[in-house]
């Protein structure tokens, strides 16, 4: 059998690779032998299994609807316990300390507090949302 020397990649540190007159390469000198013998995984038992590709887009279709899912679950869970504002309207006076927000949840506690907030600015006409103690303020009741 007559083998033949080919340099690999010129210019960089030299390689020699011997290659059979068939066509094929030799095991480099560093290399593990391959192991054949009954009981022991071959190199393509061992590598990751691949989904098709049908597969793969039902997998993702299935984790994109339960996370909108879950996201709707979420945001009902949020809008669950919240009435409307209110559309009467009653005169109270603020708190020493006391906060628009914290008014707002005093008032009406079943309601969006943000709702209530903004509906309690439009009524009042204030500009800055700072209160005074014994302000009297319309509120929705």
């Amino acid at each position: 059998m007559a083998t033949q020397e080919l340099l690999i990649r010129p210019g960089t540190r030299r390689t020699r690779v011997l290659r059979t007159g068939s066509g094929d390469f030799r095991r480099p000198p560093g290399r593990p032998r391959p192991v054949i013998a009954p009981g022991v995984a071959t190199a393509a038992a061992c590598r990751p299994r691949r989904m098709s590709g049908g597969v793969q887009l039902a997998l993702v279709g299935l984790l994109t609807f339960i996370a909108c899912l879950g996201l709707a679950a979420v945001n009902g869970l949020s809008s669950a316990g919240s009435e409307p504002v209110p559309t009467g309207v009653a005169t109270v006076q603020a708190q020493d300390g006391e906060t628009l927000p914290q008014l707002a949840h005093r008032v009406v506690p079943n309601s969006s507090v943000d709702e209530v907030v903004e509906r309690i600015v439009t009524l009042n006409h204030l500009g800055d949302r700072a209160l005074h103690a014994g302000q009297p303020l319309q509120v929705p009741a």
